[in-house]
């Protein structure tokens, strides 16, 4: 979610909300889904007391019926997210009965709210029942991340509605943060927020509103960090922030802390604070980054920055990324929040640096790791993302089912993905002061101001499908401008009107300057091969396997398609064909590959109890092997899964 003007440090801008919408093809089936089913359920399980009791906490919050707290203590922060989401489908829709749920909505969070800003159900419920209660009391609970997330909706619903009801009601909530930060700041009590939505929130409402006070707010919150007494590199805080050089620790945590010190650099200018972004994003990008743009591939650990003889207690990391080219593909934690918090930062990082890199990893993660934590029909959701998943139990415990569930005891990601699928279309552009720069593909319609003069722009294609983008321009007055056309990182041929494109183009922009007026058109051509990628000798779980990627959708085989041949065994010829063909999985048509070069060794006997036995004879036996889009997996029961295969020569 990306608003208005942001920052004298930034080189690129924002287009304003609602600028661009998806108008046909792939990413406006998305956005359908996201308001016609995706929404609904949602709402539907958070007003159910017997599945989530997040609304039902905020009725007894209000005094509105009889109960007790119950569910996490973050569900107040994922109805917020709800909400946000559906303000904006409301910004695209209009529709009179969406209108009027948000409204209902928003004056139950109202009638909650403290005078002084604060809002929290666990502890408005607490205090009706004689409990004792401290805002702010324990850093490892969750009010800032839940008041951050209620300043976001309030700044997209002013957004997309021009009404101040809600974005009041963050105010208020971020006047409160700037009491308790400062009260923190004088009693030499700092703490650490965690997953702290409420930096990127504060500069959001800074921007939308002009007050300065909410980006000295989130100024002091990030500030207090470097104040904190025996942090942890699970929260990020056991060093200074200009000392980071590593991604480390819960994953939301860190995507969520770095998207809000690289909006502080934006307006502030902090050379230290970028020089570190720079850094940590490096350490993600190019050691502890999945395929499928997933990244925190640990369910618990040990910080890889603590060991015996130099920390005495080792520190404790969850939901965490691990030490570089640590990725197992089985147990891969990859929580959907935390690729969402990448989305943030990645595209901060591209408004200060003008690099493709970011937006071309944005544009994977939402087709490899956002659309893949849905089901194909909106109603069922993953937490954690894995790469590889086996049919039978596995022999030990993970917290999270390993097929997607209708309801989550967790349920912070899916109103998570809710909000950012149906703001996909803001990932499209950003401005610069003469030009501007694709983000995302997509067919959609944009409405922009380039230097005072209005430029009409239609991007008309069926990407991911096929690689021809057409950019038409539909303003009958000529405008000169600039339009920086994205090569993604995967290009190895194509044209660009005249230009013949290769491989040394990928990841770069470049530029098409001209006046353009209605009937004028550019011409994107980009040549979409299945090809096979290899992950670097250090990835263990992968060595000497391979992947199959299209464009920049990631592929897998599922076991349901391919059940003639020994699972395990089964792989790829390095010099593997495939053919193209579309099929339907839930009603929902998806191309997948096919290919006469897949191999497989004859099934193995594994009954016994041992962990080793002696190699028999071995024959590879060709065979056919299918692929299907990797964000279509799961959706036809609960199978075998893979991403890597073995590489036969």
């Amino acid at each position: 979610m990306e608003h208005q003007h942001n920052g004298t440090y930034a080189s690129l801008q924002n287009q304003p909300m609602h600028s661009t919408h998806w108008s046909n093809g792939f990413w406006l089936a998305q956005f359908t889904n996201s308001a016609q089913s995706i929404l609904p359920n949602i709402y539907h399980l958070f007003d159910s007391d017997n599945i989530s009791h997040c609304l039902a906490n905020f009725r007894i919050a209000a005094g509105l019926q009889e109960g007790s707290h119950q569910g996490p203590p973050f569900a107040d922060g994922d109805f917020y997210k709800w909400l946000e989401g559906a303000s904006y489908i409301y910004g695209v829709t209009k529709d009179a009965n969406l209108k009027q749920l948000i409204d209902q909505s928003i004056k139950l969070i109202a009638t909650v709210q403290l005078e002084d800003g604060y809002i929290f159900t666990q502890y408005s419920i607490r205090l009706k029942e004689g409990e004792d209660a401290q805002k702010l009391g324990d850093s490892l609970n969750f009010e800032a991340y839940n008041l951050g997330h209620l300043i976001t909706a309030g700044c997209v619903h002013f957004l997309s509605t021009g009404e101040k009801s809600l974005l009041k009601l963050g105010i208020k909530a971020a006047f409160c943060l700037k009491a308790l930060f400062e009260e923190a700041e004088q009693n030499n009590t700092a703490k650490t927020a965690i997953c702290p939505s409420h930096y990127m929130a504060l500069i959001d409402l800074y921007r939308v509103t002009g007050d300065k006070t909410h980006l000295e707010t989130a100024d002091l919150a990030i500030r207090l960090r470097d104040q904190v007494k025996n942090g942890s590199d699970d929260n990020q805080d056991r060093i200074k922030l200009s000392e980071h050089d590593e991604m480390l620790g819960h994953a939301v945590r860190a995507t969520y802390l770095y998207g809000g010190v690289a909006d502080l650099y934006t307006e502030l200018g902090n050379e230290s604070h970028r020089a570190m972004l720079e850094r940590v994003w490096e350490s993600e990008e190019y050691t502890k980054m999945y395929i499928n743009s997933g990244c925190g591939a640990l369910y618990d650990g040990v910080s890889p920055s603590g060991y015996a003889g130099d920390h005495p207690d080792l520190q404790r990391t969850h939901q965490s990324y691990g030490r570089p080219y640590e990725l197992p593909n089985l147990t891969a934690y990859n929580e959907t929040c935390a690729t969402i918090g990448n989305i943030f930062l990645n595209w901060r990082l591209f408004k200060l640096n003008e690099q493709a890199a970011h937006a071309d990893r944005i544009e994977q993660s939402f087709y490899n790791l956002i659309l893949a934590s849905k089901s194909l029909d909106g109603n069922r959701y993953f937490y954690s993302n894995p790469l590889e998943r086996e049919q039978e139990p596995l022999p030990f415990h993970l917290k999270w089912d390993r097929t997607r569930s209708e309801y989550l005891s967790s349920f912070c990601c899916p109103p998570n993905m809710f909000r950012i699928l149906s703001e996909s279309s803001e990932y499209t552009y950003a401005l610069k002061d003469d030009g501007i720069y694709t983000g995302i593909y997509g067919d959609c319609r944009s409405q922009f101001h380039i230097e005072g003069k209005e430029v009409l722009l239609h991007q008309e294609t069926k990407y991911p499908m096929d690689g021809i983008i057409r950019f038409s321009f539909e303003q009958e007055t000529p405008v000169s401008c600039t339009l920086h056309v994205r090569i993604p990182s995967w290009v190895k041929r194509g044209t660009l009107g005249t230009r013949t494109l290769d491989r040394k183009d990928a990841n770069t922009y470049i530029p098409v300057s001209g006046s353009w007026k209605a009937g004028d058109e550019i011409i994107l051509k980009l040549d979409i091969q299945p090809r096979i990628v290899l992950a670097h000798p250090l990835v263990e779980a992968t060595k000497m396997q391979v992947a199959v990627m299209r464009g920049p959708v990631l592929y897998c085989s599922e076991e349901i398609d391919n059940n003639e041949s020994y699972w395990p065994s089964l792989g790829l010829k390095s010099n593997a064909q495939f053919r193209e063909m579309v099929t339907t999985i839930e009603s929902t048509e998806v191309l997948c590959l096919e290919s006469e070069d897949g191999v497989s060794y004859q099934t193995l006997d594994w009954s016994g109890p041992g962990l080793y036995k002696d190699l028999p004879p071995l024959k590879a036996i060709p065979t056919k092997i299918r692929l299907i889009p990797y964000y279509a997996w799961d959706n036809r029961g609960l199978g075998g899964m893979k991403i890597w295969h073995p590489l036969y020569i």
